[in-house]
Formats: structure tokens, sequence, C-alpha cells
């Protein structure tokens, strides 16, 4: 079971942040890479094309780890470390959702319109290791 996280933390997951996936090769090279995020209190939910490296890496090794951090001072940063697994390919609503958090509701409609014949897939990451730097609890 994940520990539980504080309500600075919460919040901070909350906000549309560009998070660093990392994973680990068949060969046992790191790989990493940018993606959006869900994060439904309990479960990260990542998207990527079927194929792609990460996918490849967490059906190989049913681990990730997430960093998600601020750009500006004052500097803040959350590392999860956790199970992965693939999931189905996420709905338009979902898409929607994650979309115009990042970009904007029309941007993001827009969007997921552009890239509906996109083949992708979810990848679920459930946390069983919390770090973090610059929180009240940290």
């Amino acid at each position: 079971m994940a520990a539980r996280i504080s309500a600075d933390i919460n919040a901070f997951l909350g906000q549309p942040h560009v998070a660093a996936l990392a994973t680990v090769r068949p060969d046992g090279r790191p790989h990493v890479a940018p993606v959006w995020f869900d994060f439904d209190g309990s479960e990260f939910t990542v998207s990527t094309f079927r194929g792609a490296q990460k996918l490849e890496t967490v059906s190989h090794k049913a681990f990730a780890a997430l960093s998600v951090l601020t750009q500006e001072p004052p500097y803040r940063n959350v590392i999860v470390e956790g199970t992965a697994r693939i999931g189905s390919p996420p709905d338009s609503v979902w898409r929607e959702r994650l979309a115009a958090y990042h970009l904007g509701d029309h941007a993001g409609r827009v969007y997921v319109q552009e890239t509906a014949d996109w083949d992708v897939i979810a990848i679920h990451i459930r946390p069983l290791r919390w770090t973090s730097t610059g929180f009240a609890e940290s």
C-alpha cells in the first residue's frame, strides 16, 4: 500500500506539470521520457504510442519511476517509484481532459481531434516509495 501523501504534495500533483518517466530496458540501460500524467490519488496514468520504448520496458520489467518537478524557483519535486502495468487504450474523454489541462480547453480539444487516430495505450504506475523536496513535510 502506498504511503499517504501530504495535502501540499497532492495539490502539486494536481497542477499541469510534465513528468520524466524512467524505466529499465531489457539490457539494463535506463530509459527516460517526458510524459503528461494523471494522478487519481492512488495511481498515476500516462499514455504512450503502442510500440514505444517505454511500453516495451514496462512489459519487460513492471517497475517505473516518475519525477515531477518545477522549472522555476522555489524548486520542488516529487519522485515516485512503483509498480507499472500496461492498461487499455485511453478513451477520448480522458485524453481531452488531460490535453485541456496542459494546453487549455480549445487547444486540448483540437489536439485530441487531430490525434484521434493515434494508437495509444495507458501505463499505470502504483506508487511504492515517495520522496520529495521543497514541501513543508519533506
